[in-house]
């Protein structure tokens, strides 16, 4: 029965031994398909045999039955083309067989991954295809830079396998496993990689290409794949799993051969170095690798300012943008180095803004390990509009930290209650930022500054240029009345997130500054303007405690909240108004220019609660804070996480 027309062709079955074959009109079928995409159903009529039948009852045609959900179905292996051929079999999702006409009924692949090490320690990926209604001619394993979208293509050699197939209703099942090589990885690779994610491409007789992430497994291990000797350098492959996609991505790490040494050598030594730390007092500081702007460097600063005999020091990448902040502060270490090793490893605290394994010259589990230093959590921000427990939370995968600063008491009681984390490691400090954010001021604000935050689904450039998120900004930035405010004066300045940093060159529009990372700093930027526009960012609290007006352009609220929702009640707690137009986003641009950037009185007040100190002495709280966190109680918090968290945490440092 065609499912367009309605019409039914019939074809009697004839005898064959003990069993009974049909053969299709197809010609008849193509004749009377209203298009290309009709599909015929296949149903079986059965007729009792009139000489047997007892009364009408009997003798009475049954129910049509539908064709599919056999134990076995037998599918002709050699039949792996179908270019030229109008019509193909196709299994349902229920089991059943139908007969398309054209590619409208192609469904998508079912993909499973699996993971594994050979001997040799390499990387193999054992992926099953399966489809109802055509096979794959080539599946490979494909490795994609998410900054520079480089791809880095591994095959295998795919498989048929037909029992397989007719186990499963006469579905096509293949298999292949991928062996990624190291060594031509490395000789490929563009030097300025650092993430790739990973991804599995299924392609079919037509050149379609599916395309689906290769998700981590439980069991997965994310030990470091190599070392790799490239010249008188290494390189190896860190996997990792991301925060809430669950996807496997991978870190690559280059370093000299001697730092790779260094860093065996010094995890061999690891079990005996809580005899020293103590002693030694080093605390290693830090951001992100490239940064030095946030509350690391804050607290870094005041800390060599204010306690130049304490063994603080500041680990970056030598060729950050960032270096040159740090001149003249000595005790900086550069990311990668031989004494970037020394004080990771001996290290008895390790203070960062961000996951305290930004600070270690490895992300390799084994490296982690070794570094025991108590692990400080400074933050970059103050949090409550996105939920980021499954970021940060105490038992978030791949994240640990023993003490946790927030800036108010109602931020302490969220740290508590919904991140999981114990009383007495939550701290109410303020953030180290602060104290220079708040300081006087040597010239008058001017201008809106625009800083969204970034979108944990846009990661490459395709998905990036096509989405709403840059259709949004872009249309916002160039707006005609906004151009007009500009031309009347009105200064406008756009930067993205750190993690959105490489997409900066896709916005356009005359008049408008944009801004790289790491052009200026964010600090300098919410001190010279004077109004923000951001969408979700913690920045806006920052600005907000300045007693200065911000706006919140929310036009994807639900799908950035998701099912994690978020700790505020966004209409009543945010320091700002929500709109969720670009008309609406300007007609408040404007109406705050023409206030002279006034603050309405309400907002002043919930920016007043954002935290419970306004002095300019968060620096020496956090300070005074870092230097208590340590003692054998942490070894015992540790130890009680791993087993309630079953083991599963690899990043947790042993006690």
């Amino acid at each position: 029965m065609l499912r367009e027309t309605g019409a039914e062709v019939r074809a009697q079955a004839v005898p064959d031994g003990d069993e009974y074959a049909v053969v299709l009109p197809l010609d008849q079928l193509r004749h009377l398909a209203a298009r290309t995409g009709d599909v015929a159903d296949l149903w079986m009529h059965l007729t009792p045999d009139q000489g047997e039948a007892q009364d009408a009852t009997a003798s009475a045609p049954r129910d049509p039955v539908r064709l599919g959900k056999f134990t076995t179905t037998e599918r002709e292996a050699a039949a792996t083309s179908t270019t030229g051929s109008r019509e193909r079999v196709v299994v349902t999702q229920k089991g059943n067989l139908s007969l398309s006409f054209g590619e409208q009924t192609r469904r998508k692949f079912q993909v499973t991954v699996g993971e594994r090490r050979s001997a040799g320690s390499v990387p193999i990926y054992d992926i099953e295809v399966r489809c109802g209604d055509r096979p794959a001619v080539d599946v490979r394993v494909v490795a994609v830079a998410r900054e520079s979208e480089g791809r880095y293509l591994f095959h295998g050699t795919l498989v048929h396998l037909p029992e397989e197939g007719r186990a499963d209703q006469g579905r096509w099942v293949q298999s292949v496993s991928v062996t990624v090589d190291l060594e031509d990885l490395a000789a490929r690779i563009d030097d300025r990689v650092e993430l790739l994610d990973l991804y599995v491409e299924v392609e079919d007789a037509d050149g379609r290409v599916q395309t689906s992430r290769i998700k981590s497994q439980p069991g997965d291990r994310e030990v470091a794949w190599g070392p790799v000797s490239l010249g008188g350098d290494v390189l190896q492959v860190v996997p990792h799993t991301t925060f809430r996609g669950g996807n496997r991505s991978l870190r690559v790490e280059r370093m000299g051969a001697d730092v790779y040494r260094a860093i065996r050598r010094w995890s061999r030594l690891a079990r005996w170095l809580p005899l020293v730390r103590p002693i030694l007092g080093i605390w290693l500081v830090g951001e992100l690798p490239y940064k030095a702007q946030d509350n690391g460097y804050h607290l870094f600063r005041w800390i060599r300012q204010s306690h130049p005999r304490r063994r603080a020091y500041y680990v970056i990448d030598r060729d950050a943008p960032d270096l040159r902040r740090l001149e003249g502060l000595g005790n900086v270490v550069l990311r990668n180095s031989r004494e970037h090793v020394r004080v990771a490893f001996l290290a008895s605290r390790l203070v960062g803004t961000h996951h305290a394994e930004y600070l270690l010259p490895s992300r390799d589990p084994r490296t982690i390990a070794g570094a025991r230093g108590v692990r400080v959590f400074l933050r970059h921000g103050i949090s409550g509009t996105k939920n980021m427990v499954a970021n940060y939370g105490r038992f978030a995968p791949g994240f640990s930290t023993d003490r946790f600063h927030v800036s108010s008491d109602r931020e302490r009681e969220v740290a508590i209650k919904e991140f999981g984390y114990r009383p007495a490691q939550v701290r109410v400090t303020g953030l180290p930022r602060f104290d220079q954010l708040l300081a006087p001021s040597d010239r008058p604000p001017s201008g809106i500054l625009v800083i969204p935050t970034w979108r944990e689904w846009l990661v490459h450039r395709d998905s990036f240029e096509t989405s709403a998120y840059r259709d949004q900004w872009q249309a916002f930035l160039s707006h005609p009345q906004l151009a007009e405010l500009m031309r009347g004066g009105l200064r406008v300045t756009f930067i993205l997130h750190p993690n959105m940093r490489h997409f900066a060159d896709m916005f356009h529009a005359p008049g408008v500054q944009i801004l790289k990372q790491g052009e200026v700093d964010v600090q300098t930027l919410l001190r010279d303007h004077a109004a923000l526009i951001t969408d979700y960012s913690s920045v806006a609290f920052d600005f907000a405690l300045q007693r200065r007006p911000v706006a919140y352009f929310q036009f994807d609220q639900e799908k950035f909240f998701g099912p994690h929702g978020t700790h505020l009640d966004l209409e009543q707690e945010l320091p700002g108004p929500i709109v969720n137009d670009v008309d609406t986003l300007v007609d408040e641009v404007r109406h705050t220019a023409g206030t002279g950037f006034a603050v309405r009185s309400e907002y002043a007040d919930r920016a007043a609660r954002l935290v419970r100190y306004h002095d300019r002495r968060n620096c020496e709280r956090v300070t005074a804070s870092v230097r208590s966190a340590g003692g054998p109680v942490v070894q015992w918090w540790r130890l009680q996480d791993r087993r309630r968290a079953g083991g599963d945490h690899a990043s947790d440092p042993a006690p």
